[in-house]
């Protein structure tokens, strides 16, 4: 299956920019990024026109990189700036292409596709990473090697939490939970409220939680942006108050692709309580990349594995459960979205001749 271009992928956490460069493959395509002196990013191809090696392989000249074999230099826009050995005719012929990145909510976001139609209002809001008001946060990166839809699937479908992360909702069922899917456009919510959730009293007053009672109400909304951006808002209040009157973690899942069959993990998690613990907070990041990397992943990449080459989940027509709705309806929107795109391309290819 092909990959949609024209929308927002992450390609970086913010702080990965503080390094000269950062390169990484997106959809196959192979791009290197780097702060200029303003404050911007810059996304270029990383590969030099002349012997196709990567600039990353060269080094930062101001807000240029050049090519480490025989020094051509490219700005942030993928033009060649420098061409040592030839004259100045050989700079147009040796641009490169050049990606649309705006830096939001400590996420560095590249728009794939043509440049001209990278609407930075379309990028979904992960505010709480910036609102450093109300929240602490950390985040992180993990490589799966598994589809990117398959992660998606995983983490629009919470009733596996008992079975593959035990311990961490012990003294509730999934069975007591309500689950609803819903479709606002092209974006999906898997909404479940929590009834009667188990909380340990003594860790009460660490959440911001009052009196010593063992249960809560609490929600696990989760929001699915094409192509596989989640925002999955967990919260927890006393019977009688509600949503925000209690603990609240919101968390960022943002899947890119890297290959078919291998992805860019980068999550987050914010929280409003005990936000001056920085050590609570080295324990979520680590407990965070613990779960993703020692038992969501390893299961994605084994059925990845099962799948061999294909990416077509649902062509292997697998037994639907009721869970499955919320990962189902992301599939199809993503096919959707994909097929009209390269309906686009078709009918614009053929006016161009």
């Amino acid at each position: 299956m092909p990959f949609l271009k024209n929308t927002w992928y992450v390609a970086a956490n913010a702080y990965e920019l503080d390094e000269p460069m950062v390169s990484r493959t997106i959809c196959n395509e192979q791009i290197v990024m780097f702060r200029k002196a303003d404050g911007s990013v810059a996304a270029i191809q990383d590969r030099c026109p002349h012997r196709f090696v990567p600039l990353s392989m060269g080094k930062r000249v101001g807000d240029t990189l050049q090519c480490g074999y025989h020094g051509l230099r490219f700005d942030g826009s993928g033009a060649c700036v420098e061409a040592p050995h030839d004259d100045d005719s050989q700079k147009a012929r040796a641009c490169i292409k050049g990606y649309a990145t705006v830096e939001r909510d400590k996420l560095i976001w590249l728009w794939l596709g043509d440049a001209a139609e990278a609407d930075p209002d379309l990028i979904p809001e992960f505010a709480f990473f910036s609102d450093t008001d109300k929240y602490t946060s950390c985040q992180g990166y993990s490589h799966i090697k598994g589809n990117y839809q398959l992660i998606s699937d995983n983490l629009l479908d919470l009733s596996h939490i008992h079975y593959l992360h035990p311990g961490i909702h012990e003294g509730s069922n999934f069975e007591d939970f309500t689950n609803k899917v819903e479709r606002n456009g092209d974006t999906v919510w898997s909404m479940l409220w929590r009834h009667h959730y188990h909380v340990n009293p003594a860790a009460r007053p660490m959440f911001g939680l009052e009196g010593d009672a063992d249960d809560v109400e609490g929600q696990g909304h989760a929001r699915w942006d094409a192509p596989g951006v989640l925002f999955v808002d967990t919260a927890f209040w006393d019977h009688g108050k509600s949503y925000g009157e209690g603990w609240n973690t919101p968390n960022a899942h943002l899947i890119t692709p890297e290959t078919e069959t291998t992805s860019h993990y980068f999550w987050g998690s914010g929280r409003n309580f005990a936000r001056d613990n920085e050590q609570f907070t080295a324990a979520t990041a680590a407990t965070m990349k613990n779960v993703f990397e020692t038992q969501d992943g390893p299961m994605v990449e084994a059925q990845q594995r099962d799948m061999g080459e294909s990416t077509d989940f649902l062509e292997h027509k697998p037994i639907i459960l009721k869970a499955d709705a919320a990962g189902v309806l992301a599939r199809r929107i993503m096919k959707q979205k994909i097929a009209r795109e390269a309906e686009a391309d078709e009918a614009a290819q053929i006016a161009a001749e």
